[in-house]
């Protein structure tokens, strides 16, 4: 039997769908996770290559807003924070960037390098290495930490009108 054929009432193509609950503590989590991991990433290539490519900083957005997406948000709030923690896996990557580089240049393991470097100089550090091309970067990844974090609402099939005859 055709669903055009049955009651509007009860035809599978009008039936709501129930909408997934937004869980903002999972979102934030995974985000942070993201956040982390595109952070060591950023890190390790950089430190790796010896070159800041900024194509990372794309990375972490993409990676924290499709973190953040399995949150199932669909508010502003979502995207906000979504949008913050892709800024903070870029800066956080910038930071241990100059922490490998340190550790590389005193031939010390990455975890003697966290605990023996003088962290008072690194926000001039980070100021002197910072370029105008980081600021277009930084807000690719800000964009889409904001854009991918949030899901869209399902919408209900529109309502066929029954045929005549």
């Amino acid at each position: 039997m055709e669903s055009s054929a049955l009651p509007s009432e009860i035809r599978s193509d009008n039936v709501p769908t129930a909408e997934p609950k937004q869980n903002f503590a999972l979102a934030v989590s995974l985000g942070i996770v993201a956040a982390l991991i595109g952070a060591i990433a950023w890190a390790v290539v950089t430190v790796t290559t010896g070159y800041q490519i900024g194509f990372m900083a794309i990375g972490v957005g993409f990676l924290v807003g499709f973190a953040m997406r399995l949150g199932r948000g669909r508010s502003r709030l979502f995207a906000y924070t979504g949008a913050i923690l892709a800024l903070l896996g870029c800066v956080l990557g910038n930071l241990l960037s100059i922490i490998g580089f340190y550790a590389k240049s005193q031939d010390i393991g990455i975890f003697s390098a966290l605990t023996s470097i003088d962290y008072s100089k690194i926000p001039d550090v980070m100021t002197s290495t910072f370029d105008v091309m980081d600021l277009f970067f930084y807000a690719i990844a800000i964009y889409e930490g904001y854009r991918f974090s949030v899901v869209q609402a399902s919408r209900a099939p529109a309502n066929n009108p029954p045929e005549v005859k």
